[in-house]
This record gives C-alpha cells, structure tokens and sequence, in this order.
C-alpha cells in the first residue's frame, strides 16, 4: 500500500495490516505532520467485539493523533513480513534438498551394494535385471525361459505335441545357448517322457532374448503338463 503525507507529499510503501480496520494515527518521517490514515476501502472488514464497561483501559492509546505510529515502524513492520516469507521459502527450500539428497543416498547404496541386497532379498535380482543391471544370481548360465507355451495338433490321427519359447539373457555379457531338456509330467509330477533339443541361435546378446520351438508326435496319454530347462553343460 502507498502511503501520501498530506503535508509534504512524501510517499511510503507500507504494509495495510499495520493500519488497522478503524483506522491509525501515522507521523511523516520527513515533516513530522501527523494525521490518521484509513485502511483501503477494498480491506476486508474484522468483527470487533464490544469491550466490557468494566474493561475500559482496553483500548491502546497508539489511537491517540500524539502516540500515533511512525512511517519507520509501519514500514518495519511489511519488512519484517517480507523478512519471515523469505525465511519460510528458505526452510522449504532445504527440505527439498534433503530428501533429495536421501534418495540419492539411498540409489547410489542399491546399485553399489547390489551384491548385499540380492543375497538378503534374492527377489531383487528382478528388478536390477528389468532395468539392465548385471547381478550374481544362483542362475549360473545367466539365461531364463519364459513365455512358455505348449500347441497339440492332430492331423490324420496323429496328435503332436509342440512346445515353444523365449530364452533370455539376463546378463550384460554374450551367454551361449545350452542345450534345452523339455519333459513331460503327470499328475503325480513325475516325468513320463523327455528329450532334449537346441536352438537355432548358438548365442543369446547382452539383455536380449531368442526364439526356441520343439515338436513330438504321440505324446504319451497320461502327461498333463510340461517342464523345461536348460542343461548345464558342466553337469
């Protein structure tokens, strides 16, 4: 709010708060001219209760024209506003800084203690591995089957059985493709036939995936579902 001496013309920036809703008494720091200033008529208004006739000292005398406020204190008292705003903003400010300074912390400790975290929480090598993160697993040929899919045909009566899916590389190195051990189960778990068979790709890349399909004619009646691994060629 600007405040106009009407003596000397003299001009101050001042905080309406520091006014009141009736009103107050100011001094011009220039000229010494005092007069009461109103707050804008676009204030708004602050309930006022009535004051006990037994209570009559509480009005303050800063209402009176000779202990009115000075422009000095009025424009202290915006600074000092200015002054707590700022330090608030500040204090936001550092908050922010420390917790991004703990999420760093706490990403730079799980990928350089990767290792650590996969030993006491083995489930955690999913997540490294999604994001291309290289971590010592019990999976010693760094390769996975997934998407795991069984087709059964029968054409001029001959049912044959076709299993086919993906083997990934969970690693970043080049891993060769072992040779792939399909079984056939019963109901009691138990293997009731199996065979083992490759893959056209001789070598899966760093974080990619290969193709792989095997077909068998007259599979035997009682196998109900389907196992496949890869063989370890040091066992």
């Amino acid at each position: 709010m600007i405040l106009t001496c009407t003596s000397c013309a003299t001009r101050y920036s001042i905080d309406p708060a520091t006014i009141g809703p009736e009103g107050r008494a100011v001094k011009c720091a220039k000229c010494g001219h005092k007069w009461r200033e109103f707050p804008p008529e676009d204030t708004p208004k602050k309930v006022v209760l009535e004051v006990s006739p037994e209570n009559p000292e509480t009005e303050t005398s800063a209402d009176s024209p000779d202990q009115g406020m000075s422009i000095e204190q009025m424009t202290a008292a915006k600074a000092g506003t200015a002054v707590a705003g700022s330090s608030e903003k500040k204090r936001r400010w550092i908050a922010w800084l420390l917790l991004l300074l703990v999420l760093a912390v706490l990403v730079c400790g799980a990928y350089f203690g990767r290792k650590f975290v996969v030993q006491i929480w083995p489930g955690s090598a999913i997540a490294y591995q999604y994001l291309q993160i290289d971590v010592e697993t019990q999976n010693q040929l760094g390769l996975e089957i997934h998407d795991l899919n069984t087709k059964s045909v029968l054409q001029n009566g001959v049912t044959t059985l076709t299993v086919s899916g993906i083997i990934k590389n969970v690693t970043e190195s080049r891993q060769p493709v072992p040779r792939i051990k399909i079984a056939l189960i019963d109901e009691t778990g138990q293997s009731v036939y199996s065979w083992t068979t490759t893959a056209e790709d001789t070598e899966v890349p760093p974080w990619s995936q290969i193709e792989f399909s095997s077909s068998m004619n007259q599979p035997p009646e009682e196998a109900k579902n389907v196992k496949v691994d890869l063989v370890d060629p040091e066992n």
